[in-house]
């Protein structure tokens, strides 16, 4: 598959595959195309997700009980183990 066509399948999996929640808006679909530009035009230095990571995954999926899908808006814990992610601590 090509990478546009992988990324219109993406897309089309984030706006049209979550039945029982409401497709992400405007401002979140453009931070995820920059972070997306970000990284293919620098790299990433980022190792698999570490143990804090997953963590954070279960807790975000903890608030929603009974639904697929982890929508949330990022909390403070979340942007730090990011960060930590990112800088590959």
């Amino acid at each position: 598959m090509g990478e546009s066509r992988r990324a219109w399948h993406w897309f089309h999996q984030l706006t049209h595959s979550m039945a029982d929640t409401a497709p992400p808006d405007a401002a979140f679909i453009e931070g995820l195309e920059l972070f997306a530009r970000y990284v293919r035009t620098n790299g990433s230095r980022a190792i698999a997700p570490t143990g804090l990571l997953e963590c954070e995954v279960d807790r975000l999926a903890a608030r929603t009980p009974g639904s697929s899908v982890i929508v949330a808006r990022p909390d403070r814990q979340l942007v730090t183990r990011l960060q930590e992610f990112a800088a590959g601590r």
